[in-house]
């Protein structure tokens, strides 16, 4: 009799697959939902997370097109959906939420710049996705990024980069989302990363935030007033969300070049004396970094994303679990 209940219960479920192509029950899962130009990272409860472009995104009307781009993360959220990035700012529109370009490489004995897009001397461009996954822990992707310069009308993919994103929930009001950069040259020269005040993985916050309702905390205690150009384990960028508040807590792994990472933190005076928030964990802030052809480099990073408030302790001791894992 049991056997026959098991067997009609799985014929059963059986049918419902085959109808639906889709396992009856999700609700405990994390979803990676792909689309037209994004791939869309969810929580079990639906809630987005964030989304990563696939597709060249234009830029606004009337602007140069060599400003359009993809393999960027906007809109990153928080859990009870608040925008944290921005993209396209008139400011600076070569400016894409969550990005990882070098800002000064040099290749064969010339200077490149893969940051400021519209000087038209490079770009990062999205290629494939290696990888995507879904499960009751976690979502997320791998896609694979050409680094390219531009010579007068010549383009050569110089550098080619693994990004891995990964998401999962850490308590009801945050969410961790660990960067994994893997990058290789593809040529036979070097491809060296020459000192730079920005490079490396960018985070241009909401424009609901200015120097007058958000803050900065970093690992050595400074503030927004001084934190430029320190070397930090963890830098606590937050502020004025809406009606309520929220904030992001970005962590440099140990193992990553030039650790303890310096930042770069605009002014408070920036853009007019509005100061828009922008950070960037920048290892080559201070020294060049020379990756030979034929090696592999890995740079890691998690980001905390939290609803209301974050102390430094707390900060420290998620650095600490992090660090140590």
């Amino acid at each position: 009799m049991l056997k026959t209940l098991v067997k009609t219960f799985l014929l059963c479920f059986g049918a419902l697959y085959q109808v639906s192509g889709q396992v009856p029950d999700q609700r405990n899962t994390y979803h990676a939902e792909m689309g037209p130009d994004e791939l869309v990272l969810k929580n079990p409860e639906g809630r987005v997370l964030l989304a990563y472009r696939h597709t060249v995104k234009p830029p606004p009307a009337g602007v140069d097109e060599a400003f359009g781009r993809a393999g960027y993360i906007h809109p990153l959220k928080t859990l009870s959906g608040k925008v944290l990035t921005n993209i396209q700012p008139a400011d600076h529109y070569h400016h894409y939420g969550l990005w990882n370009p070098w800002t000064r490489i040099e290749y064969k004995g010339k200077l490149y710049d893969l940051w400021n897009i519209g000087d038209k001397k490079g770009t990062v461009r999205f290629v494939e996705f290696k990888d995507t996954f879904s499960d009751a822990e976690h979502a997320g992707f791998e896609a694979v990024h050409n680094h390219v310069i531009f010579d007068g009308k010549n383009e050569t993919v110089i550098m080619q980069e693994d990004w891995r994103i990964a998401v999962s929930q850490m308590r009801a009001d945050r969410y961790q989302c660990d960067i994994r950069s893997t990058l290789r040259p593809v040529t036979d020269a070097d491809v060296v990363l020459k000192e730079y005040r920005y490079a490396g993985l960018g985070f241009r916050a909401t424009a609901e935030w200015t120097n007058t309702n958000s803050e900065v905390l970093t690992s050595s205690g400074k503030t927004r007033r001084d934190a430029d150009g320190s070397l930090e384990r963890w830098t606590i960028i937050y502020g004025r969300l809406g009606n309520g508040e929220g904030g992001v807590l970005f962590l440099s792994h140990p193992d990553n070049y030039n650790f303890p990472e310096p930042v770069r933190i605009w002014p408070e005076d920036g853009n007019g004396g509005r100061g828009d928030q922008f950070f960037n964990f920048s290892p080559t802030k201070n020294k060049d970094w020379v990756l030979k052809s034929g090696s592999t480099y890995t740079l890691q990073y998690r980001l905390v994303i939290f609803d209301g408030t974050m102390s430094g302790d707390e900060a420290e001791q998620i650095w600490q679990s992090f660090a140590n894992r």
